[in-house]
């Protein structure tokens, strides 16, 4: 496993998230949510969305289970309008470690586990149990699946 260290700690803003919300077996993401993307994409982006960003939530974890609820998202201004077949969420002011992804989206995994398995042990924060993300940007190219990818991981101090 390669050392992984934040690009930088930052305080997110608040902000309101509409998207296209599944369950995936932790075995599975793989092949899930590239799919989940792409039936996110055929259906266009909800009634007032703001910015040209696109977000990944992880939105909990079972580890029973062994499953997670992700979310493809983009930022509205209001979720009054957002359409019923829209998931919505809500993003409180949190401190994050922002990490940076380099690459394909099929090492995303890696990373992430890096994250967790090594970093945060040793870091002296511990998860502040909010949603995690990941931040696509003019950086990312979606129809190669490559580019560079922001990780925001919520923290408190341990």
């Amino acid at each position: 496993m390669t050392s992984i260290e934040p690009t930088r700690m930052e305080d997110g803003r608040a902000m309101l998230l509409a998207g296209l919300r599944r369950v995936h077996a932790f075995t599975a993401t793989s092949r899930d949510i590239p799919m989940q993307w792409e039936e996110f994409r055929r259906m266009g982006p909800p009634p007032g969305r703001q910015g040209t960003a696109s977000y990944g939530v992880i939105c909990g974890a079972n580890m029973e289970e062994r499953s997670m609820e992700y979310m493809c998202a983009v930022e509205v201004d209001s979720l009054q309008d957002v359409p019923p077949e829209y998931g919505r969420m809500r993003i409180t002011r949190q401190r994050y470690a922002v990490f940076t992804h380099e690459g394909g989206v099929s090492k995303l995994g890696d990373t992430w586990g890096s994250i967790w398995n090594d970093w945060l042990p040793r870091s002296g924060y511990q998860s502040a149990h909010r949603p995690d993300f990941e931040r696509y940007d003019e950086r990312f190219d979606p129809e190669t699946g490559s580019g560079t990818v922001e990780i925001w991981v919520a923290v408190q101090s341990a």
